[in-house]
């Protein structure tokens, strides 16, 4: 297989910590074709997908979970190119052995150029989306490497150090999975944002929690998604955790943050421990389906009543 990656060591110096933004040639191995989709969606085991719906009710933007309802990969595939719809192929490397090939490829041409970085990989997913979606405002648990493979977007990432668009709270939150990866947003904020128009073949990634927001620009959206780790990165995630706990359990109110010392290695054992008893399971927010994509009208969704909805089970 032909090179697949177009990254200099410069580029590269800062891979895990920093934003870096560089080419590929994914786009080029005909996987993310529309044929490969639908057989890659078809394929997809109902505990490894998301399939979510955008719409405005009064001045918020609303995402909720749905269901296939029993559609073909294509009509699938139709349904995002006509309507509102995001849909995640979470873990590719349990189920398609041809994209997981594609990326363990990419992934050590990255290495190759990145010998400085330590990094784990954990999941990689693939994102299709409708050709006038959103993703809300939200940050991620993990460092995030994005490949941008169809279409057109513009992201909108901000300084995760800022406390005023990412709380130390707020962040909390997320990592203990009270909420969902959205949080609050003010619009005002645009004004500061670093913005990043990502077109086929363009792959960045980007400080860990930095909070970003997505508006797709033009055609069907396709992007693979993969998230990783640096020793730094499971410090920062076993410190947050443990802030949180410590915030929300035992009425404390710790204010460092710092990923280096004695009380940073304390508090990711503390974590550790957390995470084992599952003392923080019963405050985790359910992923609820409330729609189901439309079979006679494609492109369109049947919303559930509330008697129907249930939570979705996810791997």
């Amino acid at each position: 297989m032909s090179k697949l990656i177009d990254l200099s060591v410069e580029q590269g110096k800062d891979y895990g910590t920093g934003l870096v933004k560089f080419h590929h040639h994914l786009n080029e191995t005909g996987l993310f074709d529309d044929d490969e989709l639908a057989e890659l969606i078809d394929n997809t085991p109902r505990e490894y997908y998301m399939i979510t719906h955008m719409n405005v009710e009064g001045r918020k933007m609303i995402w909720r979970n749905g269901d296939f309802n029993g559609l073909s990969g294509a009509e699938v595939l139709e349904a995002i190119k006509q309507g509102q719809l995001w849909l995640c192929l979470r873990g590719i490397e349990k189920f398609s052995p041809e994209h997981h090939e594609v990326m363990e490829q990419a992934f050590a041409e990255v290495g190759d150029v990145t010998k400085h970085v330590k990094t784990d990989r954990s999941q990689t997913h693939i994102l299709i989306s409708s050709p006038n979606a959103s993703v809300l405002y939200h940050t991620d648990i993990p460092l995030i490497h994005h490949w941008h493979v169809r279409g057109k977007k513009r992201f909108y990432l901000w300084d995760e150090t800022d406390k005023t668009v990412l709380p130390d709270e707020t962040l909390e939150a997320v990592i203990l999975r009270e909420t969902e990866e959205e949080i609050h947003y003010d619009k005002k904020w645009d004004e500061f944002a670093n913005i990043i128009d990502l077109e086929p073949g363009i792959s960045c990634t980007w400080p860990q929690n930095g909070p970003h927001k997505v508006d797709n620009l033009d055609g069907l959206n396709v992007s693979v998604v993969a998230e990783y780790f640096t020793p730094q990165a499971k410090r920062k995630y076993g410190v947050y955790y443990a802030n949180g706990f410590l915030r929300r359990y035992m009425g404390m109110n710790p204010t460092s943050t710092k990923t280096e010392g004695l009380v940073a290695y304390a508090k990711c054992a503390l974590a550790v421990a957390v995470k084992k008893l599952n003392l923080t399971k019963k405050q985790e927010r359910d992923m609820i389906l409330s729609f189901l994509l439309d079979p006679k009208n494609i492109g369109d969704i049947i919303n559930l009543q509330t008697k129907d909805q249930k939570p979705i089970m996810q791997l």
